[in-house]
């Protein structure tokens, strides 16, 4: 005979079914579930709320983790259940426990929860939408399309581009080249460059926009750093010959040219820019420059100076050497 007091257990079952929580939910021990939760750097983390919902009753069991991240359930009847772990500041994760098999004896689960925290999700989630900015941004200058362009790269910056803040500030400072806005160019530019020294296209960029602006001693500059990191490019070698053409400097100019010619042979301008190099410096040498002239014209026959050209030959060959 039971010495429980007439009416406990009625009273718990009406209690369990109120909560909606079948008796058998506290009564049955299928499962045990026990382990430990913690955040992505290991630490544990206390004060997690615990729920394990049975995916067909919709009942629930409710626990929470102790001050060292730890947990142990018992009393857990068979069933497919859908859990889900909370705890303010960190992202609610969920997972599937089929645990719907009816065992012989307990089976005891043992796991380790990880939990994120929001600032870290929010770093992720910005990390692709600044991914997604930076996309929409490259592919706007792409297609000349400066103002979205831009607008893409102003709000990249806004949001915080982290490594790629260089890229996303190289993108300005083209468009304030493309639309003619060239101190802003130069800026812009010297941006890019303070935060990737090693990025031949704001090098070559900047000697251009520099170029344009008159500066030709700090053009040469910027393209001799971008020779320096690629130095087998034909237009800076050709640019940079092209700045000392200019400036009557025949003698100084022709190793670039003679480089670009040498490296692109179809380079019609290098070969113009070489054969007057070759016969207005210093050091003539009359034979290369009708050489070089003759490939100007075998390049470009219908050059609007081929005229003068094809003449400037003619006298070199009538002239006494």
């Amino acid at each position: 005979m039971s010495c429980r007091p007439p009416g406990v257990a009625s009273a718990t079952v009406a209690l369990l079914v109120a909560l909606g929580l079948p008796a058998r939910a506290q009564l049955v021990e299928d499962y045990r579930f026990k382990g430990r939760v913690v955040d992505a750097s290991g630490q544990p983390l206390g004060g997690v709320h615990v729920t394990l919902r049975d995916v067909e009753t919709g009942s629930r069991l409710v626990f929470t983790t102790h001050d060292d991240g730890t947990f142990d359930r018992r009393m857990i009847p068979h069933a497919h259940y859908e859990g889900s772990f909370e705890k303010p500041g960190y992202v609610t994760r969920t997972e599937n426990f089929d645990w719907s098999a009816s065992p012989r004896d307990v089976v005891t689960i043992d796991a380790k929860i990880v939990l994120e925290s929001q600032v870290s999700k929010a770093k992720r989630e910005l990390g692709k939408k600044a991914a997604a900015l930076y996309e929409e941004g490259y592919a706007a200058l792409a297609a000349n399309d400066c103002v979205r362009a831009r607008q893409k790269a102003e709000e990249l910056l806004a949001l915080g581009a982290g490594s790629y803040e260089y890229a996303v500030r190289f993108v300005r400072a083209r468009c304030y080249a493309v639309q003619g806005q060239l101190d802003e160019a130069v800026a812009a530019y010297r941006e890019v460059l303070a935060l990737k020294p090693d990025l031949f296209e704001a090098r070559f960029d900047l000697a251009l926009v520099l170029e344009k602006q008159g500066q030709h001693e700090a053009a040469l500059q910027e393209y001799e750093q971008a020779a320096t990191l690629r130095p087998e490019d034909v237009e800076v070698q050709y640019n940079m010959g092209a700045i000392l053409f200019q400036q009557k400097a025949f003698d100084q100019a022709r190793p670039h040219l003679e480089k670009a010619a040498s490296l692109d042979s179809t380079h019609a301008q290098a070969a113009k820019a070489l054969g007057f190099a070759c016969l207005q410096g210093e050091k003539k040498d009359v034979t290369a420059a009708q050489r070089y002239l003759s490939r100007y014209l075998a390049l470009e026959p219908q050059a609007p100076d081929a005229a003068q050209i094809r003449e400037i030959l003619t006298a070199i060959e009538t002239s006494p050497r």
